[in-house]
Order: structure tokens, then C-alpha cells, then sequence
């Protein structure tokens, strides 16, 4: 037994447990209010994204023991591993300087290295259950959260509900259930977070049980041109703005002037946003492809397209950052499409705070070690939609052509689902 590595797990959980505990919580909060909204897509959506989030924190809070474990045992490390774990890449610059820059890792890559690096401090492996049905569930989790976050014409979800988002909660509990086991006693809090789950038995202990040996509805991952255009804008647009409803009508934690609806709240809120401007550049290039140049059209659908060593051809994922996209496409859609020069001023006071909502937004999903997850207060949740709601609606004066239809999404009154008339149970606290 290696006391020390577990002191240094224990440090870690004291000042860190958040980073595991806090979205996940949320996620299983957001999916038991589901049933008083059954299948409602926007409290499915912000379950899927809360669980995302989730995994992300949980390899964030993993990689922090794995750098304390390499400050213990720093033989069995070299420089690569722990460059992966602080998530740089060092080159050498143009002046032969070394740099550091920011490292693209896949949620994938970090799924199976960084707990990996961790067993290698106490000379086990670790293995990721490729074939497993939580390995599956965990592959469509991420699937769909891509296509909320960043949906094409050919990855789109139309149709998501209560099974979608009970999928993404198991999942992302039988991972960590299976880091757990791997790596027990080295890591602190997983034990008070997966096995205290009741599951659907009286005194039953029930990680990943909500979708275990069943069989969900078949809704797919669709084609949006399968689809009626208006139907794509108006749910991404109400499933947003339905979702801050909720969080405004329903009381904060005891302990901030936030919740677990603010903060999902915020995070479909700019996932709306990145939506409706991917949905509108794919509509307007399908509409008139000639207008646009290769250049403009691979831009526009975060393509990268390069020549290899050996001449061949290779095309990857571009993801470009917020206030790139924010700044960039409307200027690219007034040239190709209204044949105007377009540049929107984000200096302005509503500019600024869609930038400020944003960074908030970051600091929920990517949060940083050592500091608490941002709450989002209700006076931050305001100014993020009424900044959001400004951006359109600068678009929508501005850019005709492509940005037209807005008025009637942003004059529209939000008509909840159905079943919006029932108050949520109180999540779990």
C-alpha cells in the first residue's frame, strides 16, 4: 500500500471534489425532474450536457491526483505523459524558442491515458471497456452532445428525451465506476458518489442502472434536411429559451443565487447560440453552394482539409473558438449571401456581456483546479439572454439575407410544452 499516494489523493479531493461531484449531481438532478415534464427536449438536452460536463471535470479532478502521483514517483514518468496531463503540447518556435501550447485531446484519448498515467504510479493498467454496453452508451452521449453543441446537416437531434439523458447519466457513472475499480484506494470520494446511488429496488445499490438490460426508444441522430428548416430554428431557439424560464421560475441553492437550472440553463443557452448559427450557414451554402469559396464553405463547417508527408490528403474537425464564430460567420453570410461587408462591434455593453456569459459558461463546463464551479447567479443567467437576444437581434437588422427570419423568433412568445404547467418536483438537494 502506498500511503503517501493516497495522502495525495486525499489533498486533492479536499480542495478539488467539486470538480467530481457538482455535474454530476446536477445531471441526476435535471433527469428526475424529466418526470414531471416527460421527454421534455430542452431539460433532456441540459441533462446530456450537464452529464458531458461531468466527465469533463472528472478527468480534470483525475488529472490533478495523476500530477500529484508524479511528483511522488517521478521515474516512472516522463516528459510527455505529464505535458498530456497538464494538456500542452511544446514545440519550438520560428525564433527556436520552446513554447507551450494548448493540446487538441479528444474526450476519448483522456478517457483511457489519464486514468492510465495514474495506474502506472502504482504499476497497475488501466483499461477502458471498449465492448462494454457502458462504453456504447458513453460513444452516443458524446455523439449527441456534438450534435447539440455542434450540429451539421448530417448530425442533427431532432428527438431526444428522458432515455437520452438517463443514457448519458449511466454511462458516465459506469466510467467512473470502472476507474474506481481499477484504482481504489488511490482515489478519493468516488466510493460516497457511485455507491450511494438507490437504485430501483428497496436497499438495491444502482450505478448505471436506470438504463441496464432495457431497451430505449429508437430515435437517431438525424439528417437536417430530412427535416423542415423552420421546425430546426424554432426548437433550438425555444428549447433555449424554455430552459431559462424554468431556471428563472424555480428557486436558487441555499448556499449562492444559483442553481443546477441556472447553470444548465446558461450552458444550452450558448448552445443555442453556436446551433442556430452552424443550422443557418448550412441552410444558406445548401440554398447556393456557388456562392461560397472552398475556403468559406470548409470555414463554415469547421472542416480542416491539408496535404500529408506523402502527398495524401487528410480532413479533420476545425472547432473554432466562440468569438471567432460569433464575429466570423455573419461577416461571411453578408459577403456571400446579403453581398455586403458585415463586422458586428462586440464592444458594445451587450457585446461584452454575451463574451462575460460565455467565459461564465466555460467556467461551468471547463472549470479550472483549485477553483469553485461558477453558481450563475440569476442577475448573470438575465444578462447572458439579453445579450444573446441582442446579438440576434443586431443580425437580424443587419444581415437580411441571412438573418431575416430571426424577427419572428425573437418577437415570438415562448409557448412551453404541455406538460409545463406542472411545477418540478424539487431535485434532490
Amino acid at each position: 500500500m502506498n500511503n503517501d499516494l493516497i495522502e495525495k489523493s486525499y489533498e486533492v479531493s479536499q480542495k478539488n471534489y467539486e470538480l467530481a461531484a457538482i455535474h454530476l449531481r446536477d445531471a441526476r438532478n435535471l433527469l428526475y425532474a424529466i418526470h414531471g415534464l416527460r421527454d421534455n427536449r430542452a431539460l433532456s438536452k441540459a441533462a446530456i450536457l450537464m452529464a458531458a460536463a461531468a466527465l469533463e471535470t472528472n478527468l480534470t479532478y483525475l488529472s490533478l491526483i495523476a500530477l500529484r502521483f508524479v511528483e511522488a514517483r517521478p521515474q516512472k514518468f516522463r516528459r510527455p505523459h505529464i505535458n498530456f496531463l497538464r494538456g500542452i503540447d511544446e514545440e519550438i518556435d520560428d525564433n527556436g524558442r520552446l513554447i507551450e501550447r494548448r493540446s487538441r485531446q479528444t474526450l476519448l484519448e483522456r478517457m483511457t491515458i489519464v486514468p492510465n498515467l495514474m495506474a502506472l504510479a502504482i504499476d497497475r493498467k488501466y483499461e477502458l471497456p471498449n465492448r462494454s454496453a457502458g462504453a456504447k452508451k458513453m460513444q452516443r452521449t458524446i455523439e449527441r452532445r456534438d450534435a447539440i453543441v455542434h450540429p451539421r446537416s448530417d448530425r442533427y437531434l431532432s428527438d431526444v428525451g428522458w432515455w437520452e439523458a438517463a443514457e448519458a447519466v449511466d454511462a458516465v457513472e459506469l466510467y467512473l465506476q470502472s476507474v474506481y475499480q481499477c484504482l481504489h484506494p488511490y482515489v478519493m470520494g468516488y466510493s460516497a458518489l457511485l455507491w450511494t446511488i438507490k437504485g430501483p429496488h428497496k436497499d438495491d445499490m444502482g450505478v448505471g442502472y436506470r438504463t441496464f438490460g432495457k431497451r430505449g426508444p429508437k430515435r437517431r441522430i438525424t439528417n437536417m434536411q430530412d427535416l423542415s428548416l423552420v421546425d430546426v430554428l424554432l426548437t433550438e431557439w425555444v428549447d433555449a429559451f424554455f430552459m431559462t424560464e424554468i431556471a428563472f421560475a424555480h428557486d436558487t441553492e441555499g448556499d449562492s443565487d444559483g442553481s443546477m437550472l441556472t447553470r444548465a440553463a446558461l450552458v444550452l443557452l450558448y448552445a443555442m447560440v453556436d446551433a442556430q448559427l452552424a443550422i443557418v450557414s448550412q441552410w444558406k451554402m445548401h440554398e447556393n453552394p456557388s456562392a461560397f469559396t472552398e475556403a468559406e464553405a470548409l470555414f463554415l463547417t469547421e472542416v480542416a482539409v491539408g496535404i500529408g508527408h506523402d502527398g495524401e490528403i487528410w480532413i479533420d474537425s476545425d472547432q473554432h473558438p466562440f468569438k471567432k464564430r460569433v464575429k466570423a460567420i455573419p461577416a461571411v453570410l453578408a459577403r456571400c449571401v446579403d453581398r455586403q461587408e458585415f463586422i458586428i462591434d462586440l464592444g458594445k455593453g451587450w457585446g461584452q456581456d454575451l463574451l462575460r456569459g460565455y467565459a461564465l459558461r466555460n467556467g461551468v463546463v471547463h472549470s479550472s483546479p483549485g477553483e469553485q464551479i461558477p453558481r450563475v447567479s440569476m442577475a448573470e443567467l438575465r444578462s447572458a439572454v439579453a445579450a444573446v437576444r441582442a446579438y440576434f437581434t443586431e443580425l437580424a437588422c443587419s444581415v437580411r439575407g441571412a438573418f431575416g427570419h430571426m424577427d419572428v423568433l425573437l418577437n415570438a412568445k415562448l409557448r412551453p410544452d404541455p406538460g409545463s404547467t406542472k411545477p418540478l418536483r424539487n431535485p434532490a438537494r
